[in-house]
């Protein structure tokens, strides 16, 4: 959606405020580059603020007008409730390159060092670097076989490898796959042995995973013991007090919506820290 052309000419009028905001956020080009994005920061940003401004307007019609209308809601509190929600939707704009930078830089990551495995081998057996990129875009490498493809397609376009693999390094979200593509270029450049830094680099990234397995299982204790006091002691402690409370007060207080809202409460907590627990672990092959 935002490399739409449709939406990129509706926004085209926001060009010339979006320059001025666009102070605000000197590696925001970078980082569309790192996301894969094709646009610049000047349309990416004109995006942005045609969001936030339809959120606004829509936010106008659907919520804040009817509500002002049947007099549930001054005017002045309503606009500002949508411009706060206009806002908001802007800097959600803004944070999707990020959030795109961080999940290739994971997906990269995960595969990389099966990646480099394969290629260390094939450097041993004698094969050009850049069949060796064929081969292991054709592979099943997840997004390093997407970024190989993109390699030998700017190669075939006339490109020179040295240049694309230093280009590739400075934009790629992972700070492994920068290394070893200017590892490349170096050997490239000066003759020597690039299948040495290979297994070196796969060696750091097997020792990341390890640790981060480590730290996963340490935390994982702590969070056992949070999810122990706040779903099974607490909600068992407090029925108790609320029963020994509805003696005192005569049950009149003590309804059963207060036990379907801890009921309620509880689930809720459930999910939030079962997601919690999924974001932690480590992504693993």
């Amino acid at each position: 959606m935002l490399e739409s052309k449709r939406i990129e000419k509706l926004a085209s009028p926001l060009k010339s405020v979006s320059g001025g905001v666009g102070l605000l956020f000197p590696e925001l080009n970078w980082n569309l580059k790192k996301a894969g994005y094709k646009i610049d920061a000047i349309v990416f940003l004109s995006i942005a603020l045609f969001f936030a401004l339809m959120i606004f307007v829509i936010s106008m019609l659907v919520i804040v007008m009817p509500l002002a209308i049947r007099g549930g809601l001054d005017i002045l509190a309503g606009i500002a409730v949508a411009g706060v929600l206009g806002i908001m939707a802007f800097f959600y704009v803004m944070l999707i390159p990020n959030l795109k930078i961080g999940r290739k830089k994971g997906q990269i990551d995960k595969n990389l060092e099966y990646m480099l495995k394969d290629m260390q081998i094939q450097l041993t057996a004698g094969i050009p670097l850049f069949d060796i990129f064929v081969n292991v875009a054709s592979g099943e490498y997840g997004e390093c076989s997407v970024v190989c493809s993109k390699i030998i397609q700017d190669v075939h376009s006339g490109k020179s490898i040295v240049n694309v693999l230093d280009e590739y390094g400075l934009i790629s979200p992972s700070e492994y796959m920068r290394r070893v593509f200017w590892q490349m270029v170096n050997a490239l450049k000066t003759g020597s042995n690039v299948g040495i830094s290979l297994k070196m680099i796969s060696q750091e990234i097997r020792e990341e995973k390890e640790n981060g397995i480590t730290t996963y299982s340490h935390e994982l204790a702590l969070w056992s013991l949070v999810y122990m006091i706040f779903v099974i002691v607490l909600p068992s402690m407090g029925i108790t007090l609320i029963l020994i409370l509805s003696s005192f007060l005569g049950g009149a207080t003590i309804t059963e919506s207060i036990f379907w809202l801890m009921l309620v409460a509880i689930v809720f907590f459930q999910l939030v820290f079962l997601s919690i627990i999924r974001n932690k672990r480590p992504d693993i092959n």
